[in-house]
């Protein structure tokens, strides 16, 4: 048990109970106890003499998820067996000494359990689990003391000395209101198969705040009928009841509850059933980016265009369902095979993702669908879900929009067997390259590609990056993995100079084990002697929390590759921790404004100020600016008025094959010398 030292350097001293108050005044604070660091909650990088950490921003629906939060009735509420129950399953399935289920409040975060931790409530500011609620993704620091945003924080270096942070949001009401997360005082790289359990444990928790909020509500409904004599009819009370329980209020779909007793019907008649039946969940891409840019009433109206638009395409024998955010239920029954099933499904995926139009709403989103077909295998409902549920993530690390079936064999494949047939992947030659292209929008011209790596496993199919990039991080064989995509670029290179013609610049990515510990320069010199070429044409890019990772080692690095005359480009720029005086340090070509920043550009105006500063001092410095992730014509009008001309993205065209790169370089130039069209309207065309 990790005891808590307060302001005053004494212990808080708890019965060792889960949940459980302290003694005191009842909330403990995290604190440094003598070395004075508690002294120094809730202050912010710089106050700290040789140290720094990031406070957590607030997310843009803070308003309303605190709305969300209160709506809970959880904040300052009694211990509960099955929230404990969960923490501990944590800690011990996981081996770590410390699980919470934190409720991220206005200025502090309150701890509905707490295994492994004598203490109700941290301050905000310092929470590791205030960052993780910014993103539906899990939240992992492997070594906080490595880590710029938390080296300095003093639950780092005071008690209870973390090192090791895993948070998975938890969402009520399509916010996210706290996590469930798990801590270690050494570092750690967690499996996929444990984040997948800390996901599932997360979910039920969710599925606890839903029914236990559901039961509240009905319970005050209960009591106001008590209470009064008038009202309508008792069958029409009960009626209203039951729609109160079942139904989502948004859409007037069925609800979470009401698809959980429709799949354990379903399941009870199965060994009595003819003919098929497979259960699809179908979530909106980026509902969070939408809310942010356009509010969350849009929001809400998409998601209600969404569902009556499911309802429409749905079977008399169907049953949808909103299940929670974003993210739909289809339970498609009454076909007598699976390929009937399944293609009826297609054709439901295929209309949802079509142009949301709805009065004068107007939205181009994306949605993913994933399915599972039934299973006489099945114990339950959840069982059936939850394999829905890993279809959508399978389908989702393959890119946005797309339809896709669980596939077990993948889901089966841990960490050290993926570790295992990745080794033989190179030999294999089961490693390939694509292309995106990167296009100047004055002369509508390919400026440039980016080579992106993939993998056709033999019996797996294909493979997300996603999926084997971080398997390879953490071992050595992301260095080999990152010499042979720098070789086969090269090699690439060398042929389109062979087949005649103004060869391309193609840019490489360089993971940090490879830029910090390999001998890149040596690798990238090898490269060029062995191929023939200039350095000029090659384009190695570095995020730049690497770059400020080892600030001195860095830019020696650099130096070292720009002898080489090689272009070096800073990617995901504005995610880290650069500030200007790093970015006038480093001996960087190229600056690649994230992605993050470019989907709000039509209707944020912070957006708009932080991708115009960005191009004005990059301009100043002497940088090339390249904006990624551009979807629209809308999006690359306005960067270009702010300024930026070379950019990248699927509005210009997705990764493709080296032989469609030649076929677009082709087209470019029979447009150019017949009289080019606008800018962009070639990449439109393709």
């Amino acid at each position: 048990m990790l005891k808590m030292i307060d302001k005053t350097g004494n212990e808080n001293v708890g019965n060792g109970n889960a949940g459980n108050d302290n003694a005191g005044n009842g909330n403990a604070h995290l604190a440094g106890g003598g070395e004075g660091i508690g002294e120094g909650i809730g202050k912010g990088i710089g106050e700290f003499p040789g140290l720094a950490y990031l406070p957590p921003p607030c997310p843009a629906d803070e308003a309303e998820r605190l709305i969300a939060l209160g709506a809970t009735q959880l904040l300052d509420s009694e211990p509960e067996e099955l929230f404990d129950r969960l923490t501990r399953v944590a800690c011990a399935s996981l081996s770590v000494p410390v699980s919470l289920i934190s409720l991220v409040d206005d200025e502090r975060q309150w701890f509905k359990s707490s295994c492994g931790l004598d203490a109700r409530e941290t301050p905000r500011d310092v929470s590791f689990c205030g960052h993780a609620i910014l993103a539906d993704q899990p939240f992992i620091v492997e070594d906080a003391t490595r880590d710029g945003r938390f080296a300095g924080n003093p639950l780092v270096t005071g008690a209870p000395g973390i090192r090791f942070y895993a948070g998975i949001p938890i969402h009520s009401a399509g916010r996210r209101i706290g996590t469930l997360c798990v801590i270690d005082t050494v570092p750690r790289s967690p499996t996929p198969q444990e984040i997948v359990l800390l996901q599932a444990l997360a979910r039920t928790i969710e599925d606890l705040l839903y029914f236990r909020q559901t039961a509240l509500e009905s319970l005050a409904l209960v009591d106001a009928w008590t209470t009064t004599q008038q009202g309508p009819d008792p069958h029409v009370r009960v009626h209203s009841l039951k729609n109160q329980v079942l139904r989502d209020p948004l859409t007037g779909l069925p609800n979470r509850f009401a698809i959980d007793r429709k799949i354990e019907e379903m399941l009870a008649l199965a060994p009595r059933r003819s003919g098929t039946a497979l259960l699809a969940l179908i979530d909106i891409d980026n509902l969070a980016g939408i809310n942010e840019r356009l509010g969350h009433r849009i929001g809400d109206r998409l998601i209600a265009v969404v569902a009556e638009r499911l309802k429409e395409l749905a079977g008399a024998r169907d049953t949808c369902a909103r299940i929670g955010g974003g993210m739909f239920a289809l339970l498609v029954q009454g076909d007598t095979t699976l390929a009937a099933a399944t293609g009826r499904l297609g054709a439901v995926h295929e209309a949802l993702n079509k142009l949301v139009l709805s009065d004068d709403l107007v939205i181009h989103c994306s949605l993913t669908t994933g399915y599972a077909p039934l299973r006489d295998s099945w114990a339950d409902a959840g069982a059936w879900l939850n394999t829905a549920h890993e279809a959508v993530r399978q389908a989702k690390a393959l890119g946005h929009g797309l339809m896709s079936a669980f596939n077990q064999a993948l889901y089966r494949l841990n960490h050290r067997s993926l570790e295992h047939d990745l080794r033989g992947a190179v030999a294999g030659g089961q490693l390939f390259l694509l292309y995106q292209e990167k296009r100047n929008v004055e002369s509508d011209r390919m400026a440039g590609v980016e080579a992106l790596i993939r993998w056709q496993h033999p019996t797996l199919g294909l493979i997300s990056p996603a999926d084997f990039i971080p398997v390879a991080e953490e071992s050595a064989l992301i260095v080999d993995i990152g010499r042979w995509t720098l070789d086969e670029a090269c090699r690439q290179l060398r042929a389109w100079a062979d087949a005649g013609g103004m060869p391309l610049p193609v840019a490489v990515n360089l993971s940090p084990r490879q830029f910090l510990h390999g001998d890149i320069a040596g690798s990238v010199r090898e490269a060029l002697a062995a191929h023939r070429l200039p350095g000029h044409l090659l384009e190695l890019e570095l995020t730049e929390s690497v770059a400020v990772h080892d600030v001195d080692r860095a830019i020696s690095i650099m130096y070292q590759l720009k002898e080489l005359g090689v272009t070096l480009s800073l990617d995901d720029f504005g995610t880290g921790f650069s500030s200007l005086s790093y970015l006038m340090r480093l001996p960087v070509d190229k600056l690649k404004i994230d992605r993050s920043f470019i989907g709000g550009l039509q209707d944020s105006a912070r957006s708009r100020a932080i991708v115009k500063g960005v191009i004005d001092i990059s301009r100043g410095l002497g940088i090339h600016v390249i904006a990624e992730g551009v979807e629209t014509g809308a999006q690359a009008s306005r960067l270009r008025e702010l300024g930026c001309v070379e950019m990248q993205g699927y509005f210009f065209g997705r990764p493709v094959p080296p032989a469609q790169v030649e076929q677009y370089r082709a087209a470019g130039a029979s447009e150019q010398s017949a009289g080019a069209a606008p800018a962009g309207a070639g990449a439109r065309a393709r």
